[in-house]
């Protein structure tokens, strides 16, 4: 039996909770799984869990944080006493922090994954108790070469860490629908979060640029976040709300139909690493290369892993060259199509969960 231990999980819509999600899932293809996850919406969340396809048994936890870690947490120490477990696979230290004493004392074979964000801090307090969880687990799961870095830079061994790009599903094989009306030509896309370092604004100002060779192009902005009236007021701004479709939250339906109207994914992140905000790594330039969307990203964080410049995509050393390299690519179609013909190929034959899970289990039973 396999434990994961998370803070994010479905419902919840997110780059971390997709990630913990189908790990869970496809792990429970062929072990048994418990998954001890906090509540985000109690009706959402009952939907997810009593999916008649649904493979996993689930614990949820809400209320308070103080008391919900805490109750979280004895439940696991009481859970794995008298149980054969595993492994454990934990989202990140904090989801280890109250029990990994006990955990150690079982010799329960244990991951911690690391993304990023989690790894960043202002104040050496914060530092010093990442290290400590970190140091006790003795596995860590990172999802790049930068937070690979970040880790190392704790002072961890290196024989303790190794890099898994996180893996996605087949989004062409889900149901196909059309509730979007999507039309232009070229068709760009960023599909983030609406945060100030993900560089949508950047996005917009080039298409405002790019509008008079490309009179039919449209922009989608598909996600939620605090910087949408920023966002619409920009495009008001710019006069270019001919050009610019947002889109709410997307479930993976919508995935699929956006990137199958699209031709070019765009998503100039900015380093706020003091903010203690990076892109750890860039799951949806991966979900966009399953349908052959190669991508333009700035050489931030860890987006290195998911695109390969020249090869699968572009990566800008600074946002100032957005414009001219978007315009550039989108005059070269046959450079597009290749980038996104090998963008597509590298992720069918490295990034689809039935490969990624292996290199997760192997990592864990190694030296156990």
């Amino acid at each position: 039996m396999y434990l994961v231990i998370t803070q994010c999980f479905a419902s919840r819509v997110g780059g971390i909770e997709n990630l913990l999600t189908n790990l869970a899932l496809n792990l429970a293809l062929t072990n048994e799984v418990r998954v001890f996850a906090d509540s985000h919406s109690r009706i959402n969340d009952e939907i997810f869990d009593s999916n008649d396809g649904n493979i996993l048994k689930i614990f949820r936890y809400g209320g308070i944080k103080f008391l919900r870690r805490r109750k979280k947490s004895r439940d696991i120490k009481l859970f794995i006493q008298d149980r054969k477990i595993d492994g454990i696979i934990a989202d990140t230290w904090k989801s280890l922090e109250l029990c990994i004493d006990e955990i150690n004392l079982l010799n329960i074979p244990t991951i911690c994954l690391a993304h990023g964000n989690e790894l960043l801090f202002n104040e050496e307090k914060r530092k010093n108790r990442i290290t400590r969880i970190l140091k006790k687990t003795k596995k860590i799961v990172t999802n790049s070469s930068y937070t690979f870095q970040l880790v190392k830079n704790l002072g961890i061994s290196e024989s303790n860490i190794t890099i898994v790009n996180p893996g996605t599903e087949d989004l062409r094989l889900i149901e196909t629908r059309n509730k979007y009306n999507i039309s232009g030509n070229p068709v760009l896309i960023t599909l983030a979060r609406l945060e100030k370092r993900k560089g949508h604004s950047k996005v917009l100002e080039a298409i405002k640029q790019l509008k008079p060779d490309f009179p039919e192009i449209k922009y989608i902005i598909a996600g939620e976040g605090p910087e949408k009236k920023t966002l619409l007021n920009l495009t008001k701004k710019l006069n270019i709300e001919d050009a610019v479709i947002f889109i709410n939250n997307v479930d993976n339906k919508g995935k699929k139909e956006i990137f199958e109207k699209s031709n070019l994914m765009v998503m100039p992140t900015s380093n706020e690493s003091f903010n203690r905000s990076i892109e750890g790594f860039g799951i949806v330039f991966i979900e966009a290369a399953l349908f052959g969307i190669t991508s333009i990203a700035t050489n931030v964080g860890g987006t290195s892993d998911a695109i390969i410049d020249e090869k699968t995509g572009l990566l800008l050393k600074n946002e100032d060259s957005l414009y001219l390299e978007i315009k550039k690519l989108l005059q070269n179609k046959e450079k597009l199509e290749q980038l996104g013909r090998n963008a597509k190929k590298r992720v069918l034959e490295n990034f689809l969960w039935n490969n990624v899970i292996k290199k997760y289990l192997e990592f864990l039973k190694a030296n156990s």
